[in-house]
């Protein structure tokens, strides 16, 4: 009987108590002892003990997103008989179930060396003062990683609120979690977010959720001292607070591995030897210990009978297993396709097991929380699916016979059940700055033993957009199939072709259109010699027109993107100097009216990228590719060289206000024959002058103070509101430091300024750098005055400041006086007045109260570092 019972199960077993016969007796027990167990741990300030809440039935059934670990789970109930059916399920390679942490004999868990860090990173967390805080799990699929996350909630389930995500559904989860910490008294909730097997960037889940839940927190005006939510999720990518779960044993771990072994030896006897997954973890994950579960009589099966359903199915588990770990197939689809396939003389029209009986012992069946009603099927752990794959290979079954026979036989007329595993298996990269083509197609290509094997890849993408006909994702995989591996003459036609049916099935979307424009760039590229300059010019065109089309795109796009597609612009820069340097010399009439008509998209272009790579990077330890700043560069001296290269920069970096902050980590002495005096009343002239003045007082004290502040304020007279965000940062810059003693009259109201900034860059730069980190450019600094970022820091790496600000007192910086709010606003507190500055730590805002922080400032507005109440 399963522990998931429904409420209304409770009310028919409490009502029919008085009329079950004797014999029916101990199935009402046992159906009672089940049933008590939800409730969550709560707060009781008056006490040292700890204590439960029992949650009430419309709150449990509407935590949706959300499976829930009671504190009482199974406490009531002795489950050891009926678990060990299912203990040894999970030994053998099925996923961990919470009836697996409920035996009264051996425990089927090995505490793995990480499972005491990351116990100590989340005592640390429950303790600070912040709103949401969270610690990262890195692992590989078959390193037991979920599992011990698994183990890290069960450990916690009497002291916080401990829960695993089971949907990822951006508006209920965040409402769901907050009920959840408010049931009863405030208590910290633990949240399980392990993405591992369903997506392969998991970035844009936490940036969102971070936000939704702060969000949910402020909108319900909650107050704490302790955390009320902390995720443990699982990552791509070290993060500060990070555990890695790695295929190694240390030597502690192999002597637990050794001494369960023996345990288990000892209970369960010949039956251990079919506990492939843990067998593979003691022996230290080795191919051979993989290898060897694959018997002679299986090997003999494959050989004998190739086109049998149950080698078949096994080579579609195995392959699935094996591009995709962690993957699984659904019973009900294994069992319709074992109905509608033509029997092959020796099988009958039998059950699953029946069917499977040659390989059941590399494969699990088994269920997402119900015991007794298997639900799903896949190989025992990732490294036998990779075995498998091997010697069915070896046996002329290819990854290209199996992919092509699994859409084909199971795939075709229910796309939509696949829709998810064939994504993965065909289209998505393990890391798009890595990886050019899923793990199957890049598979595939490696093997250079097979001659058609860039045919075979082509032929896969093609019955894959032929069957998932609405999605742009395989034709898009095609094109860049055809341009980027494939040797035939015609190639960059053929992935023109498929571009264009990928935009057509979705031409909203600028990452499509993307392709194409590579497409052409490629092309252009790989056309040497340049002798026929009216196809050099018509493919040149192609691609242009691409990327216009893309940025168009990309500028219509719902704000609802994570971020906004800087790629049109870039592979416009990109053609635009590959057309120039790849054309002879001296340059042909037609190629130079050409290049002199493409000079003013190439001056916008290059203005676009020098505020947006000077505002903004695209996370805060994370910076923009190093090409993406050359090509930039190189594609301007290109088209406005005058004398040298660094002559030619310097005069364009002084006419912008991005540009003019490059000169804070260069040398700024080439600012002051430029900016020695005013140039006129204009507001781009003045505010120009007033930075490059900023910038040349870091280097050499000045006394020109008032004279900057006197002519800011000259246009803040005369208009206050809509002007640019770099008119009111520079507001901010000279007088906000100058509190003491004004030295202009009637000084700018620096309450209003910050307000007109905000709605400005709302205007001007949110939809361009939504998503991205917005670096703070200057900062407070102690004796009045500011500093420049780089002059604080001389760590090499990216976003170490902001991490160290956030951790550190820094000596040179002025801590300002604040305020929080009810509404968990924050303020700073000058002149009298109360000034809303944006924290840097959202999370770490969590309670109303007097609080000091250091002061930077950034294109949008204030910024408090260091919180401390």
């Amino acid at each position: 009987m399963s522990p998931y019972l429904r409420p209304c199960q409770v009310i028919f077993v409490s009502l029919s108590v008085s009329f079950v016969l004797p014999q029916q007796l101990f199935v009402f027990k046992y159906l009672h002892s089940r049933l008590i167990m939800y409730t969550i741990p709560s707060f009781d300030p008056s006490s040292e003990k700890r204590d439960a809440t029992a949650i009430p039935t419309n709150l449990r059934d509407s935590l949706s997103c959300l499976d829930v670990v009671w504190s009482d789970m199974f406490v009531t109930g002795d489950s050891a008989n009926d678990s060990e059916a299912a203990m040894a399920d999970f030994l053998k390679g099925a996923p961990a179930q919470w009836l697996h942490f409920n035996t009264s004999e051996i425990s089927p868990f090995v505490e793995r060396d990480d499972f005491g860090k990351l116990i100590q990173l989340i005592e640390r967390k429950k303790g600070k003062s912040c709103l949401i805080t969270e610690v990262s799990l890195q692992y590989e699929p078959g390193s037991g990683g979920s599992t011990l996350a698994m183990q890290v909630l069960w450990h916690f389930r009497k002291d916080l609120r401990c829960a695993r995500v089971i949907d990822l559904d951006a508006k209920k989860l965040p409402k769901q979690v907050v009920d959840l910490f408010l049931l009863s008294n405030q208590k910290t909730v633990l949240l399980l977010i392990d993405t591992k097997e369903n997506t392969n960037n998991d970035q844009p889940i936490k940036n969102t959720l971070w936000e939704n839940l702060i969000d949910e927190i402020r909108t319900r005006e909650i107050k704490t001292d302790t955390p009320a939510v902390i995720i443990c999720r699982t990552a791509n990518f070290p993060t500060k607070d990070s555990v890695e779960i790695t295929m190694k044993l240390s030597p502690t771990e192999k002597m637990r591995f050794d001494q369960k072994r023996h345990e288990l030896e000892e209970k369960f006897k010949e039956k251990s030897q079919n506990f492939h997954a843990f067998n593979i973890m003691q022996g230290g994950f080795k191919k051979e210990d993989a290898e060897k579960v694959i018997t002679a009589e299986m090997v003999q099966h494959v050989k004998n009978n190739p086109k049998s359903k149950s080698t078949r199915l096994l080579s579609f588990l195995a392959l699935i297993n094996s591009s995709v770990p962690g993957s699984h197939l659904s019973r009900l689809s294994c069992e319709e396709f074992i109905a509608k396939t033509g029997r092959s003389s020796d099988e009958e029209n039998t059950p699953l097991q029946t069917t499977m009986k040659p390989f059941m012992d590399l494969i699990v069946v088994f269920s997402e929380g119900k015991p007794e009603k298997p639900d799903y099927i896949r190989m025992a752990h990732p490294m036998i699916a990779d075995a498998c794959v091997k010697m069915l290979t070896e046996h002329n079954l290819t990854r290209f016979n199996i992919a092509s026979d699994f859409l084909n036989s199971m795939v075709k007329g229910k796309e939509r059940n696949y829709m998810q595993i064939c994504k993965r298996m065909l289209t998505d990269r393990l890391d798009t700055e890595k990886y050019r083509f899923s793990k199957l197609i890049l598979d595939l290509l490696k093997d250079r033993s097979n001659a058609l094997r860039e045919k075979q890849c082509i032929d896969l993408l093609e019955l894959a957009s032929y069957l998932f006909n609405k999605d742009p994702f395989y034709p898009q995989a095609l094109a860049r199939l055809y341009y980027i591996e494939v040797k035939e003459p015609d190639k960059f036609y053929k992935a023109d072709h498929w571009a264009n049916i990928a935009i057509d099935r979705k031409r909203e979307n600028s990452h499509i259109r993307d392709t194409l424009g590579q497409v052409h760039k490629n092309h252009l590229l790989n056309t040497k010699p340049w002798t026929d300059t009216e196809t050099v010019l018509k493919i040149a065109k192609s691609a242009i027109k691409a990327f216009e089309d893309e940025a168009k795109a990309a500028e219509d796009e719902s704000e609802d993107n994570n971020s906004f597609n800087n790629r049109g612009y870039f592979g416009f820069l990109q053609v635009c100097k590959n057309i120039y340097d790849l054309a002879k010399k001296p340059l042909e009439q037609k190629i130079c009216e050409f290049i002199s008509g493409l000079k003013g998209d190439v001056e916008d272009r290059y203005d676009f990228f020098e505020w947006y790579l000077a505002f903004s990077r695209p996370k805060i330890n994370k910076k923009d590719p190093d090409y993406l700043h050359n090509d930039i560069v190189e594609c301007y001296k290109r088209y406005f060289k005058k004398q040298t290269d660094e002559a030619t920069l310097n005069e364009k970096k002084m006419k912008s206000f991005g540009g003019l902050l490059h000169f804070l980590q260069s040398d700024a002495s080439v600012l002051k024959q430029t900016f020695k005096n005013p140039q006129s009343d204009d507001e781009t002239q003045n505010i120009l002058y007033v930075l490059a003045n900023i910038i040349l007082m870091f280097d050499e004290p000045s006394e020109r103070v008032e004279e900057l502040q006197a002519s800011l304020h000259k246009l803040w007279v005369s208009k206050k509101q809509g002007r640019s965000p770099e008119f009111y940062l520079l507001i901010l810059l000279l007088f906000w430091f100058d509190e003491a003693q004004p030295r202009i009259p009637n000084p700018p109201d620096l309450e209003d300024c910050v307000n007109y900034m905000a709605e400005s860059y709302e205007k001007k730069y949110r939809k361009y750098l939504r998503g991205r980190y917005l670096v703070p450019l200057f900062f407070l600094r102690k004796e009045s005055g500011l500093v420049h970022i780089s002059k604080l820091h001389q760590n090499d790496d990216v976003g170490s400041l902001e991490l160290l600000l956030e951790r550190d007192e820094v000596s040179c910086l002025q801590r300002i006086s604040g305020e929080v709010k009810k509404d968990l606003k924050v303020f700073a507190i000058r002149d009298g007045k109360q000034i809303q500055v944006t924290p840097h730590e959202p999370a770490s805002v969590c309670r109303q109260g007097k609080v000091s922080f250091y002061l930077g400032f950034n294109i949008r507005g204030p910024v408090a570092f260091s919180i401390r109440y």
